[in-house]
């Protein structure tokens, strides 16, 4: 990733529709047109839907060359250095299958900013203006304006991933599910 100040989104998930990659580019999109400096990066797998030179083209169709970086699928140490860079994940999913999406998880854990939709139990994972934002589903315009947001106040940004680290402690760690799960035991 770039080392300058300007934004860093990432994107975590594979490429299906439903999971809302194309819905970002368009945002990506809005985002380059009101002149917002941001750099995304889309980091999953293709699918049969959408393979990455379909996300190429739309890419160049739309004239983000220089702000969106496609990685395809990235494991282990690779992964972890993209999240670490990052300073926020956007999640636009409108999935109608979407449960408890632990890409968001991960999020927190490296203490990014969230922006995602309220499917399934996204919104008990997100605390809405307090570690990101919940954005209407297939939205383009509603997503880039949280984008934009969390761009133009990057200590915005910060405090929402600090406040969502925290959240992780204490709510999603391992350690916390062992504790919760010995609790359920010992009271059966």
């Amino acid at each position: 990733m770039e080392s300058d100040p300007m934004i860093q989104f990432i994107y975590l998930g594979n490429l299906l529709t439903e999971k809302g990659p194309l819905v970002l580019l368009d945002a990506c999109r809005i985002l380059q047109g009101r002149n917002v400096p941001f750099h995304c990066h889309l980091v999953g797998a293709a699918s049969a839907e959408i393979s990455i030179q379909d996300v190429e083209c739309i890419v160049k169709e739309y004239g983000l060359s220089g702000k969106v970086s496609i990685h395809g699928p990235r494991y282990g140490e690779e992964k972890e250095n993209l999240l670490q860079q990052a300073d926020a994940m956007v999640f636009p999913t409108f999935y109608h299958n979407e449960c408890f999406p632990l890409v968001l998880l991960e999020g927190m854990k490296h203490s990014l900013a969230l922006i995602s939709t309220p499917e399934g139990a996204i919104p008990d994972i997100i605390e809405e203006n307090i570690t990101g934002f919940l954005v209407k589903k297939q939205d383009s315009e509603s997503l880039a304006g949280a984008m934009q947001k969390l761009a133009e106040e990057p200590t915005l940004a910060k405090k929402m991933g600090a406040t969502g680290r925290e959240r992780y402690v204490r709510l999603f760690s391992k350690e916390r599910f062992i504790e919760c799960i010995s609790d359920i035991l010992r009271k059966a």
